[in-house]
């Protein structure tokens, strides 16, 4: 550290830079107080050690000098007194100076002062390095955290969101182009259909999150595993007292979980008949009260329901209100099966291997052509769940870096087979050749609507291409199915 000596007694003037030489640190000595204080403006000393008494200028009017002007402002100032001078020394720390040393001079006192100064300093010059970049240290800090913050927003929306979508087939990109419609207008509710596994979640998420994301609430209940009783109370909300059991204090329920978010209902055929009619009114009014409350509360969320049934047929059948029905699907879209969109079971089954490759610790890449042609072969009932859980059970059982077809022989051994063809009830293959008749009887009319279902479903409840398929008119075709 640099340090100034000031002293008109050049025997201690001497002592004091033969010490601080010593203990490492650039003493600068001067005689007179005048040239050390304009050498101080010139050149910044971090220590300043004067004598009290001196002829041209005392070392309190020095102490002045150097705390007025700015350039030596900051510097430690020690002074030197002699026994006689203590009430002096009291003044000058009253005046800004750092410490005082008593003559004689103890070389360890020094040391200790000196160190304590150099400390000073140092704090000194942090403190005035934090002050002069504090805004570019904020910025630089809070853009790191911007960053960070965006990476776990995106692991987020990879856990929590709609994550990796495969959807190369025409039907399904459809679906997809109708999601992200959907999401532009929460007020719209939406209806999801599609065989068990199709993704119905998935793309419920989709029409929630959209493809930038979202902060609001995704709040999803199973109609089918809650218990009839209970499910008002878990959708609406209770009040404290409302029934035997109820929470004190009351409980908020799904509807107000979900915010400004979304409401997902899944299996919503199996939503209790009596509670159809109060979903009903709270997407035409957008209002709800708990179980047992008397306050108007409001709904503010989007609703997306999801069906592995036929819900029209429901309709039909008396089992769901057809004007529940007919408002959910003002936002309607049909999932089709994985077995008909065979273009998509490759790259859903690379994507499945590569990521439970990853988190299994396996050494799997890619997948023989042997094994993808099993793959397409598959029929896929469970669809894109069961598919999924196939390719995490090959992964976990094997290793390897190429998934072969002996990894997944057990798709065959679980393949039901089919029975012979021996009633009305089973579907047998409809050419002139390969047509056997039941002996027990056949129900014509049974086995044709059944025919006409089966072509509708074909072709993804698109009626007209149905009956063009059947060879019928369209007309026909819907009396049939009225019947």
């Amino acid at each position: 550290m640099r340090i100034m000596i000031i002293d008109d007694n050049t025997n201690s003037l001497q002592s004091l830079s033969v010490v601080l030489s010593d203990l490492g640190h650039d003493p600068d000595a001067f005689s007179s107080p005048v040239d050390a204080l304009r050498q101080a403006r010139q050149q910044y000393y971090p220590l300043v050690i004067t004598d009290i008494r001196m002829p041209e200028m005392d070392g309190l009017s020095l102490l002045t000098e150097l705390k007025a002007h700015p350039a030596t402002g900051s510097s430690d100032v020690v002074l030197i007194t002699g026994h006689g001078d203590m009430h002096t020394a009291v003044e000058a720390l009253r005046k800004g100076a750092y410490d005082y040393l008593a003559k004689p001079i103890n070389a360890r006192e020094l040391a200790a002062v000196v160190e304590r100064s150099a400390e000073h300093q140092a704090l000194l010059l942090e403190n005035k390095d934090l002050r002069q970049n504090l805004d570019a240290r904020v910025d630089k800090v809070t853009g790191t955290l911007k960053a960070d913050l965006e990476k776990v927003r995106s692991r987020l929306k990879r856990v929590v969101g709609i994550g990796n979508v495969v959807a190369q087939a025409p039907a399904m990109r459809r679906a997809m182009d109708e999601a992200r419609i959907f999401h532009r207008d929460p007020t719209v509710p939406v209806l999801l259909e599609g065989e068990t596994g199709t993704g119905k979640e998935v793309l419920a998420r989709l029409i929630h999150y959209g493809d930038t994301g979202t902060e609001t609430p995704f709040v999803a209940i199973n109609c089918a595993a809650i218990p009839h009783d209970l499910f008002e109370a878990e959708l609406f909300g209770h009040e404290e007292g409302a029934y035997t059991g109820s929470r004190s204090g009351g409980s908020p329920g799904k509807l107000e979980a979900a915010d400004t978010g979304t409401l997902f209902l899944d299996e919503v055929a199996d939503l209790p008949l009596q509670l159809q009619p109060k979903l009903l009114r709270v997407l035409e009014e957008h209002t709800f009260y708990r179980v047992g409350g008397v306050k108007k509360r409001t709904f503010k969320a989007r609703v997306i329901c999801a069906a592995n049934q036929n819900l029209a047929q429901l309709v039909e059948q008396g089992a769901f209100r057809r004007d529940l029905y007919h408002r959910l699907t003002v936002g309607h879209i049909t999932l089709p099966p994985l077995r008909s969109r065979p273009e998509d079971i490759p790259l859903l089954a690379e994507m499945f291997l590569l990521r439970e490759a990853s988190r299994k610790k396996k050494l799997f890449r890619e997948i023989a052509p042997e094994a993808l042609a099993m793959l397409q072969q598959h029929r896929w009932p469970g669809n894109v769940r069961e598919l999924e859980n196939a390719i995490e059970r090959a992964v976990l059982i094997n290793d390897g870096h190429l998934l072969q077809p002996r990894h997944l022989r057990f798709l065959q051994e679980h393949t039901p087979q089919e029975a012979p063809c021996t009633s009305a009830a089973c579907t047998c293959a409809l050419t002139p050749e390969a047509l056997t008749l039941p002996e027990g009887g056949l129900d014509l009319e049974g086995l044709i609507t059944q025919i006409m279902r089966k072509a509708v479903d074909k072709f993804d409840g698109n009626k007209s291409k149905a009956a063009a398929y059947l060879g019928i008119s369209r007309f026909a075709l819907h009396r049939r199915l009225q019947k």
